[in-house]
């Protein structure tokens, strides 16, 4: 129960994409499909001032625009690769449904918007 929607995930050509949602819906901002078995580091982010931002390994691929996002007023719920709704359950924008097949490290959760220069910072420890 409570609110389904993937943020961060993959397109259905394997590209990296970040999303949240306004009252119209999903707004997207969708990055390079990222190489196998190699790691890589990525930050999605939000603001009203930015809206989505995507940077991958430290550089910032592409950022939406402003605009106002309104939470839920139901419990929210983080999935790491996978839905857990599955398609009829979930709103799903430009990301696609399925298994996420590799391997993810160091999820953080932060309480604002990252500056370019903690990006920079997390991408090279």
């Amino acid at each position: 129960l409570g609110w389904c929607l993937p943020i961060i995930g993959l397109t259905s050509s394997n590209q990296i994409v970040s999303q949240n949602w306004n009252w119209t819906g999903a707004v997207s901002v969708v990055g390079p499909v990222l190489q196998l078995a190699t790691w890589t580091h990525v930050v999605a982010s939000y603001s009203s001032a930015n809206g989505v931002r995507l940077w991958v390994n430290g550089t910032l691929i592409g950022s939406s625009g402003p605009f106002s996002y309104f939470p839920s007023t139901v419990a929210n719920t983080i999935s790491l690769g996978n839905s857990p709704n599955g398609p009829s359950g979930c709103a799903t924008g430009s990301i696609a449904f399925g298994q996420f097949y590799g391997m993810l490290d160091e999820l953080r959760v932060y309480s604002r918007e990252l500056t370019a220069a903690d990006v920079a910072t997390l991408a090279s420890p």
